[in-house]
């Protein structure tokens, strides 16, 4: 989804709307449809196109009405601030840095990860700090949750 506001069009749309009282997140990745819930008793799933044209399912089943709103609220919980998103707050992340941030990602043990990026098991875990702080996380897990959630690829 954070592909989509290159545009400094769409850009400025979701300002006006976050200035006029909405609540704008950008998550990591888009949602396979596009998805209006009424009340938490009415779902509308917008298809992908077909020859016929798009398709739209509509369901009060409330089993399915509350699959698709819990879907929606893991993506909202996970999704990152449109401020936030739009101001920087996003750590810039150089070359290296990603490549750890992959490496991290793989599960390889330091001395393992290290060597396949051809440093020192201490610059390794040095660099991995480094990371850990830019990304405000606690531990190794929660950088991978962060990173993801503020759009930053391995």
């Amino acid at each position: 989804m954070a592909d989509a506001l290159a545009d400094e069009h769409d850009r400025a749309h979701l300002r006006e709307l976050t200035e006029r009282g909405a609540e704008v997140r950008i998550a990591a990745t888009a949602l396979p449809h596009e998805t209006i819930v009424i009340d938490r008793r009415v779902a509308i799933l917008a298809g992908l196109d077909s020859p016929a044209g798009r398709e739209y399912t509509l369901t009060t089943a409330p089993a399915l009405v509350g699959g698709v709103y819990a879907l929606f609220e893991a993506a909202w919980e996970t999704a990152t601030v449109l401020k936030a998103f739009l101001h920087g707050d996003r750590p810039r992340l150089d070359r290296e840095s990603r490549r750890v941030l992959r490496a991290l990602g793989s599960g390889a043990t330091d001395e393992t990860a290290a060597r396949e990026l051809g440093m020192s098991v201490r610059t390794y875990r040095r660099r991995v700090a480094s990371l850990l702080h830019a990304l405000e996380a606690g531990s190794r897990f929660q950088a991978g949750v962060r990173a993801g959630e503020l759009g930053l690829s391995g």
